[in-house]
């Protein structure tokens, strides 16, 4: 066990942002479109995703609550565009955040900041024909590891959380294959990461159309629809998963009040709104105000929805500032801001 070299494992985040737990293009949507007829139609289900994100649920309650007040889901909208990536065509849709925010807390519904939780996925599977593999992100061996994966991509994009899958290089995988008994597979990967909650399944195939499945999902199938039916319930433990974790990050928005935020390292323009634009993009800010320039440091005045607290995780998680100092009467956070 001494000898068992530990390597670093590298992080695929299925989502169109870099590593963090800070969701960077939280009220940008990207919804596939075939042709021109299906604008409106992509037009609508973005809206949709975008309340999905915005308020951590997946019921469809919170989108006819807006749509019942009188508001078209246009009005919400502040550009789009139509964009190839991957030779698919998507319509990228950007929300006007105070707009949508605004509606949010005057019909009284919660709303997720930026801080968004991470899911670690450490799936097991032997098939038999081969040594026991972990589903990862660059790898593909079999139509299940697709199917897994266009499921997680599907939940990062809709509800705006991270999922990650380990990529394990070859002394990993060694070490995990040899010393199968000895080495807690979950604690070893886990280990590398860092993230609100790990899911952990064994698939294994035991007969031509027979699967044992155990860890957080735990049943036996025999049929050969087999792939359909773990899908099934692998969503199913998915969503509820990302459901309970989505509730724990909800800003109080009954609560508001005024904060000071200093930032260090501002040299030019392009810092200045740069930084100045995150800022604005913080679920529950608003009304932000210049206080001061001096040097290399700005000062803003800030109008929050929801707690101190809340502001501060959601800077705290961003790759693009440092906390320097915070304040124990809860009134003035000083940044650094990290290009």
């Amino acid at each position: 066990m001494k000898n068992i070299k530990y390597s670093l494992l590298c992080l695929i985040i299925f989502s169109n942002t870099s590593f963090g737990k800070d969701f960077k293009e939280l009220f940008t949507i990207y919804e596939p479109v075939e042709d021109a007829k299906q604008i409106e139609k992509s037009v609508n289900e973005s809206f949709n995703t975008m309340v999905y994100r915005l308020s951590g649920s997946s019921s469809p309650s919170n989108i006819w609550k807006i749509i019942n007040a009188g508001n078209s889901r246009k009005d919400f909208i502040s550009s789009y565009s139509v964009e190839n990536r991957d030779d698919t065509s998507y319509l990228k849709v950007n929300f006007d955040k105070d707009l949508l925010i605004d509606k949010f807390i005057e019909l009284k519904i919660p709303i997720v900041g930026n801080s968004r939780p991470v899911i670690l996925f450490i799936i097991r599977v032997e098939t038999g024909a081969s040594d026991p593999y972990f589903v990862s992100p660059f790898v593909t061996e079999n139509t299940l590891d697709t199917l897994i994966k266009n499921s997680l991509k599907n939940f990062s994009d809709q509800r705006g959380i991270f999922m990650e899958l380990p990529d394990l290089d070859l002394q990993d995988r060694l070490s995990l294959l040899n010393y199968e008994k000895l080495i807690d597979s979950k604690n070893f990967i886990s280990s590398k990461y860092e993230s609100d909650k790990v899911i952990t399944i064994d698939l294994t195939k035991i007969g031509l159309t027979s699967w044992s499945v155990g860890g957080d999902i735990d049943f036996q199938y025999n049929d050969i629809n087999f792939n359909d039916h773990f899908i099934s319930a692998f969503n199913s433990i998915v969503d509820a998963n990302v459901d309970s974790l989505l509730q724990k990050s909800l800003i109080d928005i009954s609560k508001e009040g005024y904060l000071e935020i200093k930032i260090k390292n501002i040299f030019t323009l392009n810092d200045y709104e740069n930084s100045k634009s995150l800022i604005k993009n913080l679920v529950g800010s608003n009304e932000l105000s210049l206080e001061s320039f001096d040097l290399n440091t700005i000062t803003y005045k800030l109008k929050i929805y929801g707690s101190y607290k809340s502001i501060e995780k959601q800077l705290s998680d961003s790759s693009f500032f440092e906390i320097l100092n915070t304040s124990f009467n809860e009134d003035y956070l000083h940044l650094a801001y990290m290009k």
